[in-house]
């Protein structure tokens, strides 16, 4: 009867301990907060100003956040370790998400999510890797985690 019932005492605590944890993350990533999206890219294989831009408005759109300019003004911080490199002639795109509160807590990391150039995708590795990014790391991941 002892061992049942610090089984139940131990499973309550764990059960609490879970839902503390979540609140934060749920709260932050919630639709209509703001997000400030910023890319850390690879110095020696950067991705071009034009495809940071398209990554920055894609993320902040797939969790319907408000994109501000200055992590001082964002709710919750999202970095993306990105690179951009070519492999056998064709350009390959590398994405890393992970999302941090203002005081730099990382509260979720995603996984590495990469892409190809093909005739298939238009030639836009990108654009490709941002999609799988989106799909298979905020849909599923990352909104999954904080019960959206």
């Amino acid at each position: 009867m002892k061992y049942v019932k610090f089984a139940l005492v131990l499973a309550f605590a764990l059960a609490s301990v879970t839902l503390f944890a979540q609140t934060p993350l749920s709260s932050l990533v919630a639709a209509g907060n703001k997000v400030f999206v910023q890319v850390v890219n690879d110095e020696d294989h950067p991705l071009p100003e034009d495809e940071v831009a398209d990554l920055i408005r894609e993320t902040a759109a797939a969790g319907q956040w408000e994109s501000v300019t200055s992590a001082e003004e964002a709710d919750f911080i999202i970095a993306v370790q990105a690179k951009k490199k070519m492999v056998f002639n064709s350009p390959r795109t590398w994405l890393t998400p992970s999302v941090s509160d203002k005081e730099g807590n990382v509260l979720w990391k995603g996984d590495t999510y990469k892409a190809d150039a093909t005739m298939f995708n238009g030639y836009r590795a990108t654009n490709t890797a941002i999609s799988k990014m989106v799909e298979n790391g905020f849909n599923k991941d990352l909104f999954k985690a904080a019960g959206r």
